[in-house]
C-alpha cells in the first residue's frame, strides 16, 4: 500500500459554524479515531488532500503531520457536497502499522475479454475485496484481467492470488466478474385499445352457396 504525507493541524471547535469557515478558508474538517488515540479533530488543506487523492487514490496510508508529530491513518470515510461534488469532511483511523488491520481494497478490471468481442456483456458483481493484513503488504488496488473470458465464463474470489501475507475475508465462492449472453428482448404485438377500429374479418362465400331471399347481389343484410 502507498504511504503519503499530510499537514494537519488540530482544532478545538467543532461546530457547524465554524466547519464552514474552515471551508470557506479552503480546509477540511476532519476527525481522527482508533483503538491507538483518543479521538481528535483536526482540518487538512483542501488543495493538498484532493491533490494526493487524485494520486494515490483513498486506499493508502496517509501520514498526518500534526506539530512535528506523526499518526499513520487510513481513511475510512469521505463526506461529498450532494451538489458542488466536493469534499467536506474526512474520517481518519489512525493504524499501528505493525499491527495487522481488517479493510476493504478496491478492484480494478484490465483487458478486454474474448467473449465481448463476440457480443457478450461483461459484468461485474464485487467491486472490493475484505482482506486483513499488514498495511505495508497490502495493495493499493485489486487488478483482475478479463482478457481470457469467454462467454459464460466466470471468475471467483478464490481465483485471487494476494500472496501468503493476506488473507481473504469475502467469500471464496463470490463472483467477481462474468461474462454474459445479452438477453434480446420479445416485442409483443401490440392489443388493440378499447375503442380502436378492429381490423375487419373476411369471411369467404362458399361457391354455390345460397343467398338469403330477398337480398340483392352488392348489398348488405340489414
Amino acid at each position: 500500500m502507498k504511504r503519503v504525507s499530510i499537514n494537519a493541524e488540530k482544532r478545538e471547535v467543532t461546530t457547524k459554524g465554524n466547519n464552514n469557515k474552515l471551508r470557506q478558508d479552503g480546509k477540511i474538517p476532519a476527525v481522527v479515531y482508533g483503538k491507538i488515540v483518543d479521538t481528535f479533530y483536526v482540518a487538512v488543506n483542501y488543495k493538498e488532500f484532493t491533490k494526493l487523492e487524485r494520486e494515490v487514490g483513498r486506499s493508502a496510508i496517509f501520514d498526518l503531520n500534526i506539530d512535528g508529530k506523526v499518526y499513520p491513518t487510513i481513511i475510512k470515510e469521505v463526506q461529498i457536497d450532494p451538489i458542488k461534488r466536493n469534499v467536506i469532511h474526512i474520517d481518519f483511523e489512525a493504524v499501528d502499522l505493525s499491527k495487522p488491520v481488517y479493510t476493504t481494497i478496491p478492484i480494478t478490471f484490465v483487458g478486454e475479454a474474448v467473449g465481448v468481442k463476440k457480443g457478450g456483456i461483461l459484468e461485474p458483481s464485487l467491486h472490493e475485496i475484505e482482506v486483513e493484513g499488514l498495511l505495508t503488504d497490502l495493495p493499493d488496488k485489486i487488478e483482475v484481467n478479463v482478457s481470457n473470458l469467454d462467454i459464460k465464463d466466470v471468475i471467483y474470489v478464490k481465483d485471487l492470488n494476494l500472496g501468503e501475507k493476506v488473507k481473504i475475508y469475502s467469500d471464496p465462492d463470490a463472483v467477481i466478474v462474468s461474462v454474459v449472453t445479452p438477453t434480446i428482448e420479445e416485442v409483443a404485438a401490440p392489443t388493440p385499445s378499447e375503442g380502436e377500429a378492429q381490423p375487419a374479418t373476411v369471411k369467404a362465400e362458399a361457391k354455390g352457396e345460397t343467398k338469403p331471399e330477398g337480398t340483392k347481389e352488392g348489398t348488405k343484410e340489414k
